[in-house]
């Protein structure tokens, strides 16, 4: 159960993580307009969404139960929908925040994946689970075969009673 809590929790932590990363992003590059700068900051944000990106395909191994499994499910869905709201381009305005081009195509784009990717590594640990035929709740990876070759192996008890 503690387990289960732990993953849940750091599900929650790493989708505010991804979703505080990218609105530094956008905060960074595309507040008033489209600037781009490709300086420390901008590398620092790149270099937090990837680990956060790989932080989420750790998580998505380790949920087993149906607890962590839903809330993560929960969690990808919301960032999904997220980047479908986003994906429309900015409307071009006039006064205070006053546009004259919206963000590019390839920018709201790799937004878009990169809220999607929690979703597909989500889904990939989940089928892969499946296709091994492990149940929520079972082990998974080495601990799995670990656990099955001492099954095989007899202990002394064994050899008594046979």
């Amino acid at each position: 159960m503690t387990r289960a809590i732990l993953v849940t929790l750091g599900w929650v932590a790493a989708a505010a993580a991804l979703y505080v990363t990218l609105v530094s992003f956008e905060l960074y590059w595309n507040l008033f307009d489209w600037q781009p700068r490709m300086d420390r900051n901008a590398f620092g944000l790149v270099f937090g969404v990837c680990a956060v990106l790989v932080a989420i395909r750790f998580l998505a191994r380790a949920a087993s139960d149906r607890m962590s499994l839903g809330v993560s499910l929960v969690l990808c869905l919301g960032l999904l929908v997220l980047a479908i709201y986003v994906l429309p381009s900015e409307p071009l305005t006039q006064g205070l925040f006053a546009r004259k081009q919206p963000s590019p195509l390839w920018y709201r784009v790799g937004r878009l994946v990169v809220l999607a990717l929690p979703g597909s590594l989500w889904a990939r640990a989940v089928l892969s689970r499946r296709k091994a035929g492990l149940q929520p709740g079972s082990c998974t990876g080495r601990l799995a075969s670990v656990l099955v070759s001492f099954r095989k192996v007899p202990t002394r008890r064994d050899d008594l009673h046979r």
